[in-house]
């Protein structure tokens, strides 16, 4: 992820704080229903920190990734006041160095439909592969294509499920669909199941925004 993107996220939470509100993400619902009670979690775009109470507070060792400073204070701040620990990094995770084979559960929630670039969300599942014990259990929320409609979108793709808002020029979104999800992540992982969600954008556009949530196990 860009310097441009950690720069917009860090103006996002200054100007809006907690925008999707301080309740477990739907990837985490879904997350603790199959995580294990111990070892070490990888939470991936971790924002201001609403899901890393939760999997430190299940008694996880919980390491989180962002690349946004400003969420990383934040999230400092939430665990401070519930007096929980967590390890944070402000970093890019497909360029970050983290120990290979090291997580025995990943988590990350609407971060996956924001690798737009070439080649970047083949990146994301090698690096998501790598860092996997064997047997660990990953749950990665992203928007889905439900929530593609063309004709807010330019007239051309940039990629295969990746579009660019017309009226919020450099605004790109990669969609998933169920097929997407087997190609990329199947070689790597058993995915157990793809399940549907829904919460809004967030507190400043409360419009709908429809996710898949993989629930898979690194083989």
């Amino acid at each position: 992820m860009s310097d441009a993107a950690a720069q917009f996220w860090n103006r996002r939470y200054s100007a809006h704080s907690a925008c999707w509100g301080e309740d477990g993400s739907p990837t985490l619902q879904a997350a603790l229903r199959h995580f294990p009670a111990s070892g070490r979690a990888l939470e991936i775009g971790y924002g201001y920190g609403r899901d890393l109470l939760l999997l430190a507070r299940r008694g996880l060792e919980v390491v989180g990734i962002d690349p946004a400073g400003e969420g990383r204070r934040m999230a400092e701040e939430r665990l401070a006041v519930r007096r929980l620990a967590a390890t944070l990094m402000t970093a890019d995770f497909v360029e970050a160095d983290l120990p290979v084979a090291a997580f025995d559960a990943v988590l990350s929630h609407r971060t996956l439909h924001l690798m737009t670039e070439p080649g970047m969300a083949e990146r994301f599942v090698r690096k998501l592969a790598a860092v996997a014990r064997p047997g660990a259990i990953a749950c990665i929320g992203t928007r889905d294509l439900r929530d593609l409609d063309p004709g807010r979108m330019t007239g051309h793709a940039h990629g295969p499920g990746v579009y660019e808002y017309a009226d919020r020029p450099g605004h790109v979104i990669s969609y998933w669909d169920d097929e997407r999800f087997r190609s990329s992540f199947g070689a790597d992982f058993d995915i157990l199941s793809l399940e549907r969600a829904e919460e809004q954008e967030a507190s400043d556009n409360p419009v709908p925004c429809h996710l898949t949530i993989m629930v898979a196990r690194r083989k």
